[in-house]
């Protein structure tokens, strides 16, 4: 979220709202569900649980979604997956104000609890605001702003819910975010390509619920077992702000542009320079330190980063980090010759890749064809140059 409250104020807030008095008869505690935004963040919705007590003035939000981008080295923990999220406590107003600016829909669902399981709820909430509690490590899949709502509502009720598992189907964590992610974005672009083989691993029923819409959806048709009698869990979707959906439009800068232009420049070149008998050294200069460059940054997310999600990632065998190393010694001649095994053998697992890639235990990005079609013409010609030599 972008705003971010002072510790104080959100210390003082829990508990002024959590103990100045217990929840009235009319008290109603909802779950919102926020729609995607266009912010990296925001991608995948948002979601909230809401406290309405219309006798004593109180109508707040307790929010699991807060982090604060002045916490120390926040980019790097944040690309580790070191950053730590927290619950703030916000004016119901306050909170739907940002939803409105972004025009993004907020739909709430009345949670249909017994008097004492609200009074429960509401207590497990205050509880969480404390400061020693308030401070979580976020996970993407496994510990969100979603899944903590779900745990909360399934603790409250003793775990007696039943859910409507009809409609279930198979699909993998990277099928569900796939949901959400623009192919044609350079965020959309990045996180694909930093995701490894776990994101293959197929989700079960409660773990489609990190994402909000499937929890709203998911607690809307569920069932609560009180006394061998089953009842809804919350009552029928409220829209209590409407806007449609957001929708990326074409850029000439967007990925796929920029790609397939790469892809046909050095095609281009590569005729051209076979034509002509010349040697163009400054294209794959440029290639392999644009591909080296590359295979740093997944070399990092893979083995440096601490998300499971992003480990075991089959796209460095064509983002390679060493990639960048032979753009750099490729500028001195000298040291080309010597270097003939590295290129050959790049060439070759590359091609072996390329050939194989449906039947790897990993989904890829359609662009990664043609960057691997770029490497594999420039090792190529380097392999056709040096035999002949």
């Amino acid at each position: 979220m972008r705003k971010f409250f002072l510790l104080f104020l959100t210390v003082m807030l829990c508990i002024n709202q959590g103990h100045a008095q217990p929840l009235s008869p009319s008290a109603k505690v909802s779950l919102l569900i926020c729609a995607p935004g266009d912010e990296i963040y925001s991608f995948f919705g948002h979601a909230g649980i809401r406290v309405n007590d219309p006798l004593y003035g109180k109508d707040i939000v307790f929010n699991y979604g807060v982090f604060s981008f002045q916490t120390s080295y926040f980019i790097w923990r944040f690309a580790k997956g070191e950053t730590d999220y927290m619950v703030d406590v916000w004016r119901m107003n306050t909170f739907m104000r940002e939803y409105q600016e972004d025009k993004r829909k907020v739909v709430e669902y009345e949670l249909l609890l017994s008097p004492a399981e609200r009074e429960s709820m509401y207590e497990a909430l205050v509880e969480n605001c404390k400061p020693e509690n308030r401070v979580y490590r976020y996970s993407h899949f496994e510990d969100n702003c979603s899944t903590r709502i779900r745990d909360q509502i399934e603790k409250v009720v003793g775990g007696k819910i039943k859910y409507d598992t009809s409609g279930d189907k198979r699909m993998s964590f990277r099928n569900l975010i796939d949901l959400y992610l623009q192919d044609n974005s350079w965020s959309g672009l990045g996180i694909k390509l930093a995701l490894g083989i776990p994101t293959d691993h197929i989700s079960t029923f409660s773990q489609k619920m990190f994402l909000p819409d499937y929890l709203g959806d998911d607690m809307s048709k569920a069932v609560v077992v009180r006394d061998g009698v089953g009842s809804p869990v919350t009552g029928p979707a409220v829209v209590i702000f409407d806007a449609p959906p957001f929708v990326r439009t074409f850029s000439v800068t967007s990925p796929a542009v920029v790609v397939l232009l790469f892809f046909f420049v050095v095609l281009a070149l590569t005729l051209w320079e076979r034509k002509k008998k010349r040697r163009l050294d400054w294209l794959d200069i440029g290639v392999f330190i644009t591909f080296g460059i590359a295979g740093m940054i997944l070399y990092f997310t893979t083995f440096i980063s601490v998300m499971p999600s992003t480990k075991w990632n089959l796209n460095l065998i064509w983002a390679f980090p060493t990639h960048f190393l032979l753009g750099v010694l490729w500028i001195f001649p000298s040291m080309r010759p010597k270097l003939f095994w590295y290129v050959r053998l790049t060439a070759i697992v590359t091609t072996l890749f390329l050939v194989s890639m449906y039947f790897l235990p990993q989904t890829f990005h359609w662009l990664v064809v043609p960057l691997c079609l770029i490497l594999i013409i420039r090792t190529g010609t380097l392999v056709n140059i040096f035999s002949r030599k």
